[in-house]
């Protein structure tokens, strides 16, 4: 019995290191304008931080947003900085007023790498990064976005390096790899 237990410890570790590798090896070199949403939502600076609860927090439920004035990003706002101004405040503080600058720590570029990125993500538990290009807000890129872009891929293309001694436990229950899917479906 403890043989059997090992076994599948070892098993589990060693699944788990594989998809490590696949995230990896598939994230690697993919730029972040690949993954990330462009045209974020953003907040006008005039508005009370009653509309910002009710137009944005509540609706998109993002725990922060940039705050952008003719084109030009000012800073960010946060559910800090809400949390910050008294509830009867509300309706009279404007959202310029609790604008705090946007800090290097959530901007990135581009071109970064997406794999660093979500090292990055994982390192700060910041799972919400602007993408700048220079003083110009191109989009925002969320650990769900990589997420959902590594799903489409691996469902697209066969993991590079694919084996099937570590292919999924359901796949292997039906005799499948990931690679033999695409070839029985069609």
């Amino acid at each position: 019995m403890w043989f059997a237990l090992i076994g599948l410890f070892v098993y589990a570790a060693a699944q788990a290191s594989y998809q490590h590798v696949v995230i990896r090896e598939e994230l690697r070199g993919v730029p972040v304008r690949r993954v990330m949403t462009p045209n974020p939502i953003v907040v006008p600076p005039g508005i009370s931080v009653a509309q910002l609860i009710d137009d944005y927090l509540y609706r998109y439920h993002h725990k922060m947003f940039p705050v952008v004035e003719d084109g030009r990003l000012i800073g960010c706002v946060s559910m800090n900085d809400v949390k910050s101004v008294p509830r009867e405040q509300w309706a009279t503080t404007t959202v310029a007023k609790i604008t705090q600058p946007c800090s290097a720590a959530t901007a990135i570029d581009p071109d970064a790498d997406a794999m660093e990125v979500l090292s990055t993500m994982s390192r700060t538990q910041n799972s919400r990064f602007l993408v700048m290009e220079g003083d110009c807000l191109v989009g925002v890129v969320t650990l769900k976005d990589m997420l959902r872009f590594l799903s489409l891929k691996l469902e697209l293309e066969e993991p590079k390096g694919a084996d099937v001694r570590f292919a999924p436990l359901s796949a292997q229950k039906e005799g499948l790899s990931p690679g033999l899917n695409r070839s029985r479906s069609a």
